[in-house]
């Protein structure tokens, strides 16, 4: 997307430094508009955004920690916390800083770690074998942090009334808490996609459709996700298409690349562009079958790129196919003439080849 924005607009974006509260981004996120943003476009994710509306760069933290089997229960008392529809109440003050950024929701491994160190008194490597203990379910282990967690919250001046229902109350978020560094990281990414996808809609999806262009389905559904953003996916064309999708940025439009036909490799697609680049557009199939060569140019290939329409603007479908077998043995004479260092097959006499009616 990046090297598209460069080559359509002339803009370089600094990916690793764009602004983390950009309006249009969270509108975008708001709106669950999240087909392409990475680790948020399930159905299911995009519903609770739209629910969430988030506002900020934690928000998204949260919520690809939380969507997952366990914490997903989760993600509505997220939510009420956030639009201030549950009244939040900690069960000891020193809870308040390290949960207050989750609505009194221990999310993430590091928040029981820091609550170990807080209230009772843990070093960082006691925490992380509380962390082990509870994310691993060691029973043996367990039983020993329970008494030794209690027992610091008593010596650092908590009730033990109150420091059994802390241990009571975190145990079961624990068993599914998320790595916050590993969530923060890809929450990040999270971010790009969706500022890329806000700001350079054309230029997004013309990357998401390259990366995805060996699977048919998905690219039937993006081209689908195109429409509704009004961004025009136009049909493969011999003159027109590269390799990949790409960009016509005057009429907000994508050309579909050639690579995304399916039977259709490399090699050919290769040869196409090359002729075309160094030797100027084709003027009609003849034209094309007597430039490109008949070692990349099979039945299998040609017959994907009639089907598809890329002859379209030089001849009518139907025809080309019924010609086919045609076709193919025009390009193979032409090639053995060529190999032979003899005039090509169709010079001075294009206009007598016809291709026979269906």
């Amino acid at each position: 997307t990046l090297s598209r924005i460069y080559v359509v607009r002339g803009k370089k974006i600094d990916i690793e430094n764009i602004p983390l509260n950009d309006k249009g981004t969270f509108k975008l996120l708001q709106r669950g508009d999240c087909i392409g943003v990475f680790q948020l476009e399930s159905e299911g994710m995009r519903r609770y955004l739209r629910e969430l509306k988030p506002t900020e760069f934690e928000d998204i933290i949260a919520m690809i920690a939380l969507y997952r089997p366990g914490p997903i229960s989760l993600i509505p008392e997220y939510i009420a916390g956030k639009h201030r529809k549950k009244k939040i109440e900690y069960l000891h003050p020193k809870l308040k800083p390290i949960l207050e950024s989750t609505y009194n929701i221990p999310v993430y491994q590091e928040q029981l770690m820091e609550i170990a160190q807080k209230l009772a008194g843990f070093t960082p490597s006691e925490a992380d074998v509380l962390r082990k203990a509870i994310g691993k379910k060691i029973r043996p282990l367990l039983l020993k942090q329970k008494e030794k967690m209690i027992n610091g919250m008593i010596k650092n001046g908590i009730e033990k009334k109150v420091a059994e229902k802390i241990w009571e109350w975190v145990l079961p978020f624990a068993h599914y808490g998320f790595n916050r560094s590993h969530s923060s990281a890809y929450a990040l990414i999270s971010y790009q996609t969706a500022y890329l996808k806000a700001h350079f809609p054309v230029e997004f999806m013309a990357s998401l459709l390259t990366s995805e262009k060996a699977d048919v389905e998905r690219i039937g559904f993006l081209i689908e996700e195109c429409k509704r953003m009004g961004i025009e996916v136009l049909p493969p064309d011999i003159n027109e298409s590269l390799e990949n999708f790409t960009v016509l940025p005057a009429k907000n439009q994508i050309r579909f690349g050639l690579l995304a036909i399916k039977n259709v490799g490399y090699n050919i697609v290769e040869a196409i562009v090359n002729e075309r680049k160094n030797n100027g557009p084709f003027q009609s199939i003849e034209d094309f079958i007597s430039r490109i060569s008949s070692k990349v140019l099979n039945k299998k290939s040609l017959e994907s790129l009639i089907k598809a329409g890329v002859f379209d603007r030089l001849a009518e479908r139907n025809q080309l196919l019924f010609n086919l077998e045609r076709l193919l043995e025009w390009s193979r004479e032409n090639q053995k003439i060529r190999t032979e260092g003899q005039k090509g097959l169709f010079e001075g006499m294009k206009s007598q080849i016809r291709l026979q009616p269906v």
